[in-house]
């Protein structure tokens, strides 16, 4: 058993401030005051009676890396390439964590030398052009690699999601803004058909290429100003109405685009800036009258914050489902420990149960950076490949939670476990409840499990020492260990 520790972070912490380097820091145990050695008990209460959100995928984005990454042949295991053995850890459902979307950044073309203050060649980005309306499909050769290979893995919800128009289109040539007194996009309005013809037939394309894509999301972020680094572009709000009529109106006049949906507003967070986003937004008959889904990121917003805008949803008697399409944490320095992937499943958590999100997507799943983002960090010269306890942490809810699984009701009493859970059908055909407990104590904790019959209960365990790994429970009474990130899954019982 794993010793008892005292608790030191409450369950609302999502972030803390710990930079790291190495991986050797990194895996150092935490220093904890001496305590006593008692196990509290937390009781858990679920209800499958009580129904909210059924899940649709949980992903990531191949921004920023794919486009090299997919094209690493080189081999890592005497079975797997390394862009094959990264591949598996995403996508597949047995050896990985079994992602079930894909975000693909649909470039704007800055890998040429037009775009100069993106000097980070991991944050350029190819497009299909080679003049208007005339296409090399040939063009990002790896990123597509590793978009069919998600594909491949069974992955049918693909997302095209772009940051900057193409370059060609935009009023400086480049695929960033310039600082101006007056903000405005780099997208002329006059350009706004030329904007939309491009990703819709690159969309496509790649649907006759057999690429399942669902969702195109013309729209990144569009409160910041996005001046130099990486690809972007700054929107006012009127601007972003005005570009999402163009993309509707579009969309329409291309039946083969039918059961494609538009995604919108892809803001960067739920409150602050993006207020008067959301306020041009329900002004518009036209898009209130087309979407029905609204999807967002979840950076620099609290839980209160998310408290408030459901609350704000429901006085504006606005009915919509809610997806969370991008976050990573926030933070300089590498980590690999269970630190940031607590902050990752408690980020989850509470998107899933405050705001009722039908999917959530990650950020970059692979990173090079010296920064808490990446599922799996590389280290380019060597071609390292290093996955973290967020990788794993994360398939305590992508492995398990599959698409069509509904969240029902969990409750605990303990403020230091939360708990998330959903049920279903397995490929066996037999209901199943999956229950993701995320123990933010620095001690174990007893689990009573109440509210219903149980079957067989099979765990697997994330924390400093194990990855998802597996455990069958005899009894619906079970130990649970410090800073871990347990998932269980109970055949369930009519009992």
């Amino acid at each position: 058993m794993i010793k008892k520790r005292t608790l030191l972070i409450p369950l609302v912490l999502l972030s803390i401030l710990t930079a790291c380097g190495t991986v050797e820091e990194n895996t150092q145990k935490e220093k904890e005051p001496e305590t006593d050695e008692v196990i509290d008990t937390a009781m858990i209460t679920l209800n499958t009676a009580e129904t909210y959100q059924t899940i649709e995928s949980f992903g990531a984005s191949g921004a920023w890396w794919s486009q090299d990454v997919g094209g690493w042949i080189e081999e890592e295991t005497a079975e797997l390439s390394k862009r094959e053995y990264i591949a598996e850890l995403l996508f597949d459902p047995l050896e990985g964590i079994g992602l079930t979307s894909y975000r693909y950044n649909l470039g704007a073309g800055s890998t040429l030398q037009n775009s100069p203050r993106i000097e980070d060649p991991w944050r350029r980005a190819e497009n299909f052009e080679e003049g208007p309306e005339v296409y090399d499909w040939s063009k990002d050769e790896n990123a597509r690699w590793m978009l069919k290979t998600a594909v491949d893995y069974g992955i049918d919800d693909i997302y095209l999601f772009v940051n900057s128009p193409l370059t060609r289109l935009t009023k400086n040539g480049s695929a960033y803004g310039d600082q101006l007194e007056e903000k405005r996009s780099n997208l002329a309005p006059e350009n706004y058909q030329a904007f939309a013809n491009y990703v819709y037939d690159v969309t496509e394309h790649f649907l006759k290429e057999d690429i399942p894509v669902t969702h195109v999301s013309p729209i990144n972020e569009p409160q910041w100003d996005w001046t130099g680094g990486q690809e972007g572009t700054y929107y006012d709000p009127a601007e972003v109405v005005a570009l999402l009529e163009v993309f509707i109106e579009e969309k329409q006049k291309r039946p083969e685009l039918k059961q494609i949906a538009l995604s919108m507003p892809e803001l960067g967070e739920w409150a602050n800036t993006s207020k008067e986003y959301f306020e041009a937004i329900i002004e518009s008959d036209t898009l209130m009258n087309y979407f029905d889904t609204w999807e967002v990121h979840s950076y620099w917003t609290t839980y209160v914050e998310k408290m408030n805008f459901k609350e704000w949803l429901d006085e504006q008697e606005i009915d919509v489902t809610l997806k969370m399409s991008e976050w990573t944490e926030m933070i300089n320095g590498r980590d690999y420990t269970m630190d940031s992937a607590l902050n990752l499943a408690n980020e989850i958590h509470d998107d899933l149960t405050i705001l009722d999100v039908v999917a959530w997507q990650y950020w970059i799943a692979v990173s090079s950076y010296d920064y808490r983002d990446g599922l799996i960090y590389v280290n380019l010269g060597s071609k390292e490949i290093i996955p973290t306890k967020r990788l794993w942490g994360m398939g305590n809810f992508s492995k398990f939670i599959r698409p069509g699984y509904t969240r029902v009701s969990a409750i605990s009493d303990d403020k230091e476990v939360n708990v998330v859970s959903f049920l279903g059908k397995n490929e066996a055909n037999e209901e199943e409840l999956i229950t993701v407990l995320i123990n933010n104590s620095f001690q174990e904790k007893e689990i009573d499990l109440q509210g219903v019959g149980f079957g067989e209960i099979i765990s697997y365990t994330t924390d400093s020492e194990s990855d998802l790994e597996e455990q069958s429970i005899t009894s619906q009474e079970l130990t649970i260990p410090r800073q871990s990130i347990v998932t269980l899954k109970i055949v369930t019982t009519n009992e």
